[in-house]
């Protein structure tokens, strides 16, 4: 659920700049939270870590924030590199309210672990109901929704085999 508080985007024509992080462990699969949505409209769906890019600062740098207070791993802006992808979309915020976000996107390998909440939001303790990582082939496979909706080749794209 978005907060009441979000930054404005500094990108002209957007309401919301977004980052957000393919987080692979070392056999390809990649980390996903089960989120709601404040309207049925936007349903409860997987998505990767991310969100909201704060005033005077870098995407990369609001990737590698919300990755730590998402999941408690600790990166540094360098270990991402430069934005995998960029998508421009529009979504629901309150019933009848839609925005134009613009995301850029950054990927990284890890170890697996388990995700920590301790440095979540409070918003973010009510809408993240689950973790999980899936492989490509459970992630084609499920009927759950995801978001956004390319985000199979999305992962497919930046798959290689493991080390």
């Amino acid at each position: 659920m978005p907060a009441a508080d979000q930054p404005a985007s500094d990108r002209p024509g957007f309401d919301f700049s977004k980052s957000r992080v393919l987080l692979f462990d070392q056999g390809g699969s990649v980390l996903l939270f089960l989120t709601k949505a404040a309207v049925s409209t936007n349903p409860t769906r997987w998505v990767t870590p991310g969100g909201h890019v704060e005033p005077g600062e870098s995407h990369v740098d609001a990737a590698v924030r919300e990755l730590f207070e998402e999941t408690g791993l600790a990166v540094a802006p360098d270990a991402l590199g430069q934005p995998i992808r960029s998508r421009e979309f529009s979504d629901e915020r309150a019933p009848g309210v839609f925005k134009r976000n613009y995301e850029e996107w950054f990927a990284f390998r890890t170890a697996r672990f388990t995700p920590v909440s301790a440095n979540w939001t409070p918003e973010e303790h009510i809408d993240m109901e689950a973790h999980r990582w899936w492989s490509l082939d459970e992630l084609e496979a499920t009927n759950e929704p995801f978001e956004p909706d390319d985000l199979p080749a999305v992962i497919r794209s930046r798959l290689t085999p493991p080390a």
